[in-house]
């Protein structure tokens, strides 16, 4: 049933049934969205291989179309009966009425799923679809293979934001009357306990305060908050398309079941739970799926973005700066078409489902570099193995939305305060498309890139979730005496090429620290800290000058904490060998751990907030040294001979690679010594223009 007119929307008329299990009728018709009265689905499609269910569904005419088949001499309506994934099915069953007729719009039956260009100007209606639907209901499942203490830990978890939304409502007597915006401030605040607020916010801080204290003082209460964990880890909240859904509805209702509740309690209740989690920094061991899911916060952020009525801009660039976990969606475009209907006015991208995911990459990308947004260009694709849709004819210059990203170089600004319009052209040569036109000036060229991160971290026995991650909380895996014995081995080797005897008894008592990986760790740290030592030694045999901020090491150390650099005895002290061999000082790490500290808590947690950030600060990078005599990290791909620019307007030097006669690709960004805030920038220097493909 082909939709003739593009303000017209498909709607489904759900019979009425008694009795859950009945069969499924419905009648689809056309209608025009301005003046349609109905509610929308949100939910997940789920499986719709092996889990199917029927429908029997009768077209409704238009008057055209019925006259037309009267003349053929038909005139009753053809019904037909569909198969659909039984969770739309499930869905439909229990909010459909006894004596009337539900009213709803659901995608997969309102928009014909296998018809491309039908998509490409109904999904842009979605928008004003969940906009305009007088309640939008949220289902959450069952689903059909649902673990029976799931679905008896979810039907709590509905319960207990019953229950909070009570306590809530003592402390402040008219939540209920709440403004949608003083609601949204108030959930955030109580799901972060650890962020400091102004006095401004100081209202929503006591109000989080006084609720926590409330829920962890009331036993009922504290016993089944482990229930909204498995709340929080439905699959409902990890689908991309429900920030749309979600953030657009007037009304908005969450189903589990036949127990439904309005948004407001159970999006309080996980931001309770939230806060009440493990420690901020605390070790997360074990299985992942055990862990509380914080995606949920989704919704909070997209009804904020939608009351705020905010810019397509805006939007991509908080989604860029959005850290992981994110939402997923099965067709990769979506990640950029499910976030326009969050959009004010989403103008500058059209939705086109016959392009490939490449190219409504570089058409967004295109979009935010056109819009002064050239963040994207510092953002870190260091390993092959998360590559994703990145190939040589996709721009080194795109962001590939479909992988987590890593970007940390907000915090500096070695292009000053320079800008540029960028220019985004055609490219004559048939294997890249576009070029991108800027202006940079040359800060050297690589001479010597030495070890790679990642090479080092699985040398070192580190999993490869934690170079994945570049966290080295990311797994914890028990240490087996052989693997404790190969880690002595190898920290012994690294400290003997720094000229340092170690006793394996020594490097043992370090070693007995279980909690986190810290042994792989400090293998790795060894040897990284050996790497630094020589790269340095051949740096300084050219450069008398040893106090020139261009070999200053500190920089590299602590670039994910540059505010230890602000005092200058640190500055002076971890820039030189003796200072960075320091930090392989074993007894000093023995104190910091606490295993001879009475003050272990304490102390533990100093010790790996410590050396996270010197793994963060290595991740992804290679040591390396430039023709202009300057120290940096460099991104693993990085060769010698290729050019470290900045470029105007890039808060980080890029390293980039001469590919045709006339232009380069984009290698990543770089940390380049005496280079991130400025001190490289001359205002009277021109630059140099660059094709980037």
């Amino acid at each position: 049933m082909g939709i003739q007119k593009r303000e017209e929307i498909r709607l489904l008329d759900v019979e009425p049934a008694n009795q859950l299990d009945d069969p499924l009728r419905a009648i689809l018709r056309h209608a025009e969205l301005q003046d349609a009265h109905f509610s929308a689905l949100s939910y997940v499609w789920g499986d719709t291989v092996n889990d199917r269910s029927n429908i029997a569904i009768r077209y409704e005419r238009s008057a055209r179309e019925y006259l037309a088949s009267k003349l053929r001499g038909k005139s009753a309506a053809p019904t037909y009966v569909h198969s659909i994934g039984s969770n739309l099915a499930r869905a439909l069953r229990h909010l459909r009425q006894k004596y009337g007729r539900l009213t709803i719009w659901t995608d997969a039956l309102c928009i014909n799923q296998g018809d491309g260009k039908e998509k490409d100007w109904q999904v842009p209606l979605m928008k004003a679809i969940y906009s305009q639907a007088q309640e939008v209901h949220a289902w959450l499942g069952p689903l059909h293979n649902e673990d029976v203490a799931a679905i008896r830990n979810m039907k709590a978890a509905i319960e207990l934001a019953n229950a909070v939304w009570t306590l809530a409502a003592q402390i402040i007597d008219s939540i209920s009357l709440l403004s949608e915006e003083d609601w949204l401030e108030a959930c955030f605040t109580v799901a972060d306990a650890h962020q400091s607020y102004d006095q401004t916010h100081r209202k929503w801080a006591d109000f989080a305060i006084a609720l926590r204290r409330a829920a962890t003082s009331d036993h009922s209460i504290q016993n089944e908050l482990a229930c909204v964990r498995t709340l929080s880890q439905n699959t409902y909240f990890a689908r991309m398309w429900i920030l749309q859904e979600t953030g657009r509805a007037r009304r908005l209702t969450f189903h589990f079941g036949l127990k439904d509740m309005p948004h407001r309690p159970v999006l309080l209740a996980l931001s309770l739970a939230n806060s009440l989690r493990e420690p901020k920094g605390s070790p997360e061991t074990g299985n992942k799926s055990s862990r509380f899911d914080t995606r949920f916060l989704g919704c909070l952020s997209a009804r904020t973005t939608c009351m705020q009525k905010r810019s397509l801009r805006d939007v991509l660039a908080s989604a860029y700066f959005s850290p992981p976990p994110l939402q997923e969606a099965s067709d990769p475009k979506d990640l950029i078409y499910a976030r326009l209907g969050l959009a004010e006015n989403p103008h500058g991208i059209t939705v086109e489902y016959g392009l490939s995911v490449a190219e409504v990459y570089t058409a967004a990308s295109r979009f935010l570099l056109s819009e002064g947004f050239l963040e994207i260009l510092v953002t870190f694709r260091p390993y092959r193995f998360q590559r994703g849709i990145i190939d040589e004819s996709f721009p080194s210059w795109a962001y590939d939305w479909s992988k987590k990203a890593f970007n940390s170089f907000d915090k500096y600004t070695a292009s000053r305060d320079t800008s540029q319009k960028v220019s985004i052209a055609s490219y004559r040569d048939a294997r890249f498309k576009h070029v991108l036109t800027m202006t940079g000036i040359n800060i050297g060229t690589v001479q010597v890139a030495n070890k790679m991160f990642s090479a080092t971290v699985l040398a070192a026995g580190l999993h490869k979730g934690t170079v994945g991650e570049g966290s080295i909380r990311a797994v914890s895996e028990e240490l087996s005496p052989e693997k404790k014995d190969t880690l002595v081995r190898n920290i012994t080797s690294a400290y003997r090429q720094l000229g340092i005897i170690v006793a394996d008894a020594d490097i043992e008592t370090l070693l007995s620290y279980r909690t986190l990986p810290f042994a792989s760790f400090w293998c790795w740290w060894v040897h990284w800290i050996a790497s630094l030592v020589n790269l340095m030694n051949d740096t300084e045999a050219q450069q008398p000058d040893k106090r020139l901020p261009g070999i200053n090491v500190a920089e590299l150390l602590f670039r994910e904490d540059p505010g230890v650099l602000n005092r200058t005895e640190n500055m002076m002290h971890f820039g030189t060998k003796t200072g960075i061999l320091a930090l392989i000082d074993y007894q000093r790490w023995v104190i910091l751990l606490g295993i001879e500290s009475e003050r272990s808590g304490i102390e533990e947690s100093m010790a790996i907030q410590f050396a996270e950030s010197l793994f963060r600060s290595a991740w992804g990078m290679r040591p390396a040294s430039l023709n202009s005599r300057r120290l940096g990290y460099v991104p693993e791909d990085t060769r010698a001979q290729d050019e470290v620019v900045i470029f105007h307007g890039v808060k980080a030097p890029l390293v980039i690679r001469k590919t045709t006669p006339d232009a380069y690709r984009i290698i990543g960004p770089a940390h380049i010594c005496g280079a991130m805030q400025g001190e490289l920038m001359d205002a009277t220097l021109s630059g140099t223009t660059y094709k980037l493909i």
